[in-house]
């Protein structure tokens, strides 16, 4: 009988081991797997991104923690319920759509909303619901909205990038989150208080000539680091919804256009550079060239013969296609693809269009692009060639990277034509149709263009003679720091135009306003004698 009980206690021990065995490797086990499977979904979250600033270190791109909400079907026990107390909360997705996604018990991971506030948390937390988890996650946000939009981007409610910045180093901007180092902010080139002014500039302008949109660039010349670059209409990177309209369009990288007279600037460069003209080389601009059943006339033109350098600052197209006869298609074609005309302008965004270019360089077009008609390239690509030939003739190429690597000088043109260049230019600014955008004391150079738009069967031919006006210039034109393109998208003749719409008197007064407020910031010598220039450039030209 002894025998028989200390059996029946050994075997109730052992069970008794076993029972609490069993619930230990439940809890420490079992339970902890099941609640990794309800807590921790398959869903990989959303990377938590480097920042990308300005050139100064401010904050133009970063990613802030959040939550969002998600449900496992198989574990909410009433979904209708469910879906009742959830889309009862502001701000919540509809009871049919959650009741939508709640419906398939198969499924253990649903989002029900992302990226909600602490609040929002806290509200569905209160509410108990089984089923219902939170998991941690990253939300890009941009500081300054819309100011640079076009060239920072953004990205998807995934942290993924899909346009500018974002897009172009997506894979960058996460590498060292993956490789657990510290992450490295991207730093740019350009300038907070730059771009808002220009921004700011811009916008005014678009407003006030009833443009349809515009653009600008401001570029250091030695080193190709862009400053600002500004395109309206622009579109804000925090909305939850992106537009898919002209809002998106870089104007500045993406669109291509006839530049007008603000071409003239190669034209001369190849003549004077080639040698086979002079700055004083006389040309017969009296009368229009017929090309077929075109006529090439000028606009207010002097109605006489021109030095070289009066067709420049008079912006004769009469006189230059007499100088691009001088030296012929050929030699045009060569030194365009030498310039860069050829090539698709070099930025580190995803958004670039290449060149528009003839299908066969002849004679006849040759004399259109000579005044700027029959090419089309992007503003960058302009801005970039036009300070190749401005600074000392070494070409330049454009960036936004601000530690990008030295890139090696390549000789287009010969220093003494570069240096021609800025004088003819100064001279457009004391002289020509810059006098609206001269800035007294800056030194500055620059040359306006107005194009027409194609409409039609040609140019203007619907009646609306719709245009496209540019300056481009800078300072200071001796040694030339900095240059700003600006591009008005169909500006309106207003009072005090005195009925006109070209350049001189949209793009060259909005740049003179910018020229103003970014002197104070970026001159390091101020107080420059024009009357000094005046004389020096006057030599050049017969005012009468």
């Amino acid at each position: 009988m002894l025998k028989d009980r200390m059996i029946f206690f050994c075997i109730c021990c052992v069970l008794i081991v076993l029972s609490v065995a069993y619930k230990l490797f439940d809890i420490m086990i079992l339970q902890d797997s099941i609640e990794k499977v309800l807590c921790e979904p398959v869903y990989e979250q959303t990377m938590n991104k480097a920042d990308i600033t300005d050139r100064n270190g401010c904050i133009l791109a970063t990613s802030i923690k959040t939550a969002s909400c998600y449900a496992d079907a198989a574990v909410v026990i009433d979904v209708d319920e469910t879906a009742k107390k959830l889309s009862s909360i502001s701000g919540m997705p509809s009871f049919q759509k959650i009741k939508q996604k709640l419906k398939d018990k198969n499924k253990h991971f649903v989002w029900i909303e992302r990226h909600i506030t602490p609040v929002f948390q806290q509200q569905i937390m209160n509410l108990g619901l089984p089923g219902i988890f939170f998991q941690k996650d990253y939300k890009r946000m941009y500081p300054y909205g819309s100011l640079f939009s076009h060239i920072v981007g953004y990205c998807d409610i995934d942290g993924k990038g899909v346009f500018g910045i974002e897009k172009k180093f997506n894979e960058q901007l996460l590498d060292d989150q993956k490789s657990q180092k510290s992450q490295k902010n991207l730093r740019l080139t350009m300038d907070l208080k730059l771009q808002f002014i220009v921004h700011e500039e811009m916008q005014d302008a678009v407003k006030k000539f009833h443009a349809v949109g515009g653009n600008a660039i401001l570029m250091k010349v030695k080193t190709g680091e862009i400053l600002s670059m500004v395109s309206l209409p622009d579109f804000d990177p925090c909305a939850e919804k992106q537009p898919h309209s002209d809002a998106m369009f870089n104007k500045n990288t993406l669109g291509v256009y006839e530049a007008g007279s603000t071409f003239k600037i190669l034209n001369i460069a190849i003549g004077l550079d080639s040698g086979l003209v002079k700055i004083h080389s006389m040309f017969d601009a009296t009368t229009p060239i017929k090309v077929g059943k075109f006529s090439i006339t000028d606009f207010r033109g002097k109605n006489r013969a021109l030095s070289l350098a009066e067709a420049f600052v008079f912006s004769s197209n009469i006189a230059s296609v007499r100088i691009q006869q001088a030296f012929g298609h050929k030699m045009q074609k060569e030194y365009m693809k030498k310039l860069g005309v050829f090539d698709k302008g070099a930025i580190e965004l995803p958004e670039i269009a290449p060149p528009i270019l003839p299908k066969q360089w002849t004679e006849a077009s040759a004399m259109t692009i000579a005044y700027g008609y029959g090419v089309a390239i992007s503003p960058v690509q302009q801005i970039s060639i036009v300070a190749s030939i401005l600074n000392f003739g070494r070409k330049i190429e454009p960036t936004l990277l601000f530690d990008r690597e030295p890139v090696a000088f390549e000789q287009l043109i010969s220093e003494k034509t570069s240096e021609q260049i800025r004088e003819l230019m100064r001279a457009v600014m004391l002289m020509g149709t810059g006098r609206n955008a001269n800035v007294s004391g800056m030194g500055l150079f620059g040359k306006t263009g107005t194009a027409y738009k194609t409409s039609g069967l040609g140019y203007g031919s619907s009646g609306k003679r719709e245009r496209r006006t540019t300056f481009l210039g800078g300072f200071p034109y001796d040694d030339p720091e900095y240059i700003l393109l600006i591009m008005l998208d169909d500006p309106k003749a207003i009072e005090g135009t005195y009925g006109y719409a070209t350049a001189g008197y949209n793009a060259a007064p909005t740049a003179k306003n910018i020229f103003q407020r970014i002197a104070p910031i970026l001159m390091k010598n101020g107080n420059r004698e024009d009357e000094k220039d005046e004389l020096k450039v006057a030599r050049y030209i017969q005012t009468k």
